[in-house]
């Protein structure tokens, strides 16, 4: 009675147990799957999230109106900021001269012809955009014109390639950890259903009282003895 007691209480403790294992283990893979499906559904927004704000920010772009009257050059600043203010303002007249500040007023060139100018501007997060123009100044007349942008100025100048690498690396860890969670999740739920599923070893077939008693009277009755029976009587010699 207290061996069949103690096996109950075993089994009861096991059956727990395993249903929480098992628990365990449904949940951690519903959630794998869960932000698996999520990543697989908006890769893109995921990866953005992981680039660092310095990278993702718009970069300034820059722009001007020049009109020159005799020698003598006007700039006017139409620059438009990105996701940072505009810090900083470096103007090359082409002639050898520079000038900084939004708009440093007129400048005054010592014989005409055609000069490159062009401006630089950077932003609170050390990013920049250059754009230039073809002025032309003469002793007579006037000339006025609008700048080129140049898309090959709008980057970060701290370029760092352990940055521009940081949202592939992510991306492979995130990967790996959703697979090394899936993995697990499966073992714990494999643990789990062997716990609680039926064992051939312990399973028990509950006897009544009455079929026991019967089982013992049907051992101790006795048994009928063999009938022997005789053998058949030799044939007569010929």
């Amino acid at each position: 009675m207290e061996r069949a007691v103690s096996h109950l209480k075993r089994d009861t403790v096991d059956l727990l147990l395993g249903i929480g294992v098992l628990a365990l283990g449904l949940v951690l893979l519903l959630f794998t799957f869960s932000q698996a499906y999520a990543l697989a559904q908006s890769p893109g927004s995921f990866v953005q999230g992981q680039v660092p704000a310095s990278q993702q920010a718009t970069p300034p772009t820059a722009s001007f109106n020049w009109n020159s009257d005799g020698l003598t050059l006007n700039t006017q600043d139409n620059s438009q900021a990105g996701a940072a203010s505009i810090t900083s303002w470096n103007w090359d007249y082409g002639d050898g001269q520079g000038a900084s500040g939004q708009n440093p007023g007129p400048h005054n060139y010592a014989s005409p012809g055609g000069y490159q100018v062009s401006l630089i501007v950077h932003d609170a997060d050390n990013h920049q955009s250059r754009a230039f123009a073809q002025v032309e100044v003469n002793a007579t007349g006037t000339r006025s014109g609008v700048s080129a942008g140049d898309p090959s100025s709008q980057l970060n100048v701290n370029l760092d390639l352990g940055s521009a690498l940081l949202p592939l690396a992510v991306v492979l860890l995130t990967t790996g950890m959703l697979l090394a969670m899936a993995v697990a999740g499966g073992m714990i739920t494999k643990a789990g259903w062997n716990l609680i599923k039926p064992k051939p070893e312990t399973v028990r077939v509950r006897l009544k009282p009455a079929d026991l008693t019967q089982a013992i009277e049907a051992d101790a009755a006795p048994q009928p003895a063999p009938v022997q029976t005789s053998a058949p009587p030799p044939p007569p010699p010929q």
